[in-house]
């Protein structure tokens, strides 16, 4: 018998040919599961969500991307397109105060991140609300790529694919996209610092530290409360190594520098611009007084909120228009003074409520209903999401134990979204859109759990 020596140099080279297939079969499945969630997206806005008028924060956030485009920065949109006629009272009477078409003020309202993005489009001319629409369904598109990236880093290119699938199926997570709200960044956000997060437990390097800090910033840029993740998981990561503390403090106030000067032009822009201090938003006032009010803690919306509590206006004693940040000062005054007054009930009865409503627990339908009135969503869709929810809430507690047991900093990684949302709404109302960014670490477990049952089925422990 004639033995033939293998060629060490050949085998490796197949065996280095045969790992790259192997990588683009992943990355070729991936992708196609990506082009599948921008079909089912751009579906859904083609056969239900193009003729919806939108209105409040998607108002907002159109218009002022335009106005951005247009060279006039972030100028509040609604005083200088359409004016304001307001009724207020002074010294006893109700006195109309008239701010004329044309009036301009910057404007905080909003961390600055969606609007810069819309206005990318506004900038190629897609100045429409149509437009808009369809130019926000592709920026939703990145969520699923950075899912299955995720999936496939704490398990295998086939968790990587299922929790690519959920994403691009689930449809709390694509009713965002389309509406012209930030949830569609606040999305893509959540999952980068996930992602940003598992690569800096693995490898404590200042390159991974860097990026885990920029990223972090950049999701405060979309929604302010996304920032809480940051110091959060970078605290859980840093103190659970084995390092000296000194070389924790220091990369942990690395981290925070870091993300500070992303921000940073944003912060100082609002430092230079409003009578009062404003860092990320000056909208916190707003949302208090419409979340604590008789309505919402004696009536029929207890844990929403109800637009006629923003009443009076906020102007001065002599009816002089104050800029944004003031107004909101006034107004989250009044706030604070109805909590102090009412601390007890929204302690035993409100907060429980306000996270009720955000998790689906306390009078789900009826949200869903209000759903539709304040954001725009359909109901229909809202339902047929809720129902995938319901399915996928059983699997993520699965994955909760299944993880706590043995894989705690992983655990608390992907699934920190959770308590941030809760204890957002908590403060503040209840509501579906409010829950956003912890549907990422709910597609996530789910998907881990949908891997075990896979793995128990087939009986294989692992995938390529």
């Amino acid at each position: 018998m004639i033995r033939i020596k293998p060629d060490f140099k050949t085998s490796l080279e197949v065996r280095e040919k045969c790992s790259s297939i192997k990588k683009l079969g992943f990355n070729q499945a991936l992708l196609l599961i990506c082009l599948f969630g921008l079909l089912i997206r751009l579906l859904y806005f083609f056969l239900v969500a193009a003729n919806n008028q939108i209105s409040g924060d998607a108002a907002s956030y159109h218009l002022t991307a335009n106005i951005f485009a247009d060279g006039l920065g972030f100028t509040e949109p609604f005083r200088y397109l359409f004016g304001a006629i307001d009724l207020v009272p002074i010294k006893g009477e109700l006195v109309e105060i008239i701010t004329p078409i044309g009036h301009t003020e910057p404007t905080a309202g909003h961390p600055p991140m969606w609007t810069l993005l819309l206005s990318i489009g506004s900038f190629l001319n897609f100045t429409t609300v149509y437009q808009q629409q369809i130019f926000s369904i592709f920026l939703g598109v990145p969520s699923i790529f950075l899912a299955g990236l995720i999936g496939k880093k704490i398990g295998s290119e086939r968790l990587g694919l299922i929790t690519a699938s959920l994403t691009a199926t689930y449809a709390f997570i694509w009713i965002n996209d389309g509406l012209l709200m930030a949830e569609t960044c606040a999305i893509t956000a959540a999952f980068a610092c996930i992602l940003s997060g598992l690569n800096f437990a693995e490898d404590l390097s200042m390159k991974n530290a860097f990026i885990f800090a920029c990223v972090g910033g950049l999701a405060a840029l979309c929604r302010a409360e996304l920032l809480i993740y940051l110091p959060l998981v970078a605290a859980v990561i840093l103190f659970k190594k084995e390092f000296s503390w000194r070389i924790k403090i220091l990369r942990y106030l690395s981290i925070g520098l870091v993300a500070l000067l992303v921000i940073s032009p944003w912060v100082i822009r609002n430092l230079y611009s409003f009578e009062e201090n404003v860092f990320l938003s000056d909208g916190a006032g707003t949302v208090l007084v419409q979340a604590n009010c008789d309505s919402t803690y004696y009536g029929q919306n207890i844990g929403y909120w109800e637009l006629k509590c923003g009443q009076p206006p906020p102007y001065g004693t002599n009816g002089e228009l104050l800029d944004e940040s003031q107004r909101d000062i006034v107004v989250r005054d009044r706030s604070f003074d109805y909590i102090t007054e009412n601390k007890k009930r929204l302690i035993t009865v409100v907060a429980p409520a306000r996270i009720g409503r955000m998790w689906g627990a306390y009078k789900p339908i009826e949200q869903l209903r209000l759903d539709v009135l304040a954001d725009r969503r359909s109901f229909g869709i809202s339902l047929i999401g809720f129902g995938q929810y319901l399915l996928l809430l059983p699997l993520s507690l699965i994955a909760i134990l299944k993880l706590w047991k043995k894989r705690k900093e992983l655990l608390f990684i992907t699934s920190a979204w959770i308590p941030i949302v809760t204890f957002t709404a908590a403060l503040t109302f209840g509501n579906t859109r409010y829950r956003t960014a912890a549907e990422t670490s709910l597609v996530i477990l789910a998907a881990f759990s949908l891997d075990l049952l896979v793995k128990r089925f087939t009986g294989k422990s692992k995938t390529t």
